[in-house]
């Protein structure tokens, strides 16, 4: 799908960040690689240091305190919000909407919209599409994009599959009418949405086979289903393969030369992954950042949002506009991106929470 939007602006972006640290190299003792090779992991895949929310902290308990900051800094007012849009994969309750959930406790207007979405890697830019969507309706102000998981509780330091690159993060990012137009593009490659699971706590019970695939060593060899289990390869192929492709498309579709461009923010599945997309590309390191995962791991859907956040914030909250390409990469197999312009940000900052 391809679409145009006339008109929209991100007005500011918060990232909020667990207090919990844990580093690779203390991480090292607790799985049964030998020194050399986890240095390799580090070195290679950019593993150095990741946050995980405390066992007792849910998902609108961090938004609502990251909503009532901005509330009380003057950044954001309670009777300009039209709509909550909330992407993730870790919900306060099954029902109702954790977007229901911030609004009551905020005690919002009745009349706002809000819903819930679950699409992971591409979580942040198909929130900004729902955003998009309803900024386009008569009277609509800003609306708030929520994106986040607190999916890390109680790691398994032994897993040295996907535990390295997790991380939990939060992010609030503020939408509206304003003066940039958006390309949005995304393309969703359904029959391989087994590359990347999370096998449980769904209402359909996986068989017999889907247990024992999902247990192999080809997803990293761990039988316990409430855990996202990976085909590392099958993923990595996807993001060679296909990304690329699919990024010229949205640059084609968008009208713009990739030269023209002066920040592509991906999504951040670890350092190697997108080092190697930009060089597919043929796009700078300066204008590809990948050190999010070095710093806080990869949280899922607000990768983006704190890639922005960690490496742009003076450029985004200075005089100045930017060309940028953003783009979700992962489970699904989904892919989503927008071409825009940013800057001129209300605010732009990352905070280290108590949660």
């Amino acid at each position: 799908m391809k679409t145009k939007f006339f008109g929209k602006k991100i007005s500011g972006i918060l990232a909020l960040l667990p207090q919990t640290e844990y580093k690779f190299e203390d991480d090292m003792k607790f799985n049964s690689l030998s020194q050399k090779q986890n240095l390799k992991l580090k070195n290679t895949m950019g593993y150095d240091r990741h946050r995980f929310f405390k066992d007792e902290t849910y998902l609108s308990q961090v938004a609502i305190y990251g909503l009532n900051r901005l509330f009380e800094k003057g950044l954001l007012k309670k009777e300009e919000i039209s709509a909550l849009v909330v992407a993730t994969t870790t919900p306060d309750f099954l029902m109702p909407a954790t977007a229901n959930l911030i609004a009551g406790e905020l005690n919002l207007s009745s009349e706002i919209f809000c819903m819930d979405t679950n699409q992971q890697c591409a979580g942040f830019i198909n929130g900004l599409f729902q955003a998009f969507m309803l900024l386009n309706n008569e009277g609509a102000k800003k609306v708030v994009l929520i994106t986040g998981d607190v999916i890390c509780k109680n790691p398994d330091r032994s897993d040295t599959s996907s535990y390295p690159l997790a991380g939990d993060a939060i992010c609030i990012t503020v939408v509206e009418n304003g003066e940039n137009d958006a390309f949005f593009h995304c393309v969703t490659d359904a029959k391989d949405y087994d590359a990347l699971v999370f096998p449980a706590m769904g209402f359909r019970k996986p068989t017999n086979e889907e247990k024992a695939k999902f247990s192999s060593s080809k997803y990293g060899g761990r039988d316990c289903l409430p855990r996202i289990h990976m085909d590392g390869q099958a993923v990595f192929q996807y993001v060679m393969q296909n990304v690329p492709k699919y990024i010229a498309q949205s640059l084609a579709y968008a009208g713009a030369d990739k030269d023209e461009l002066d920040y592509y923010f991906f999504h951040q599945p670890n350092k190697f992954m997108v080092d190697k997309l930009a060089q597919k590309l043929g796009v700078s390191s300066q204008k590809a950042p990948s050190n999010v995962v070095t710093f806080y791991g990869n949280s899922n859907s607000s990768t983006i949002p704190v890639c922005i956040a960690h490496n742009a914030k003076e450029q985004m909250t200075g005089g100045d506009i930017y060309k940028c390409m953003l783009a979700g990469f992962g489970a699904g197999l989904n892919y989503a991106s927008i071409v825009t312009s940013l800057g001129k940000f209300d605010f732009c900052d990352t905070v280290i929470t108590d949660f």
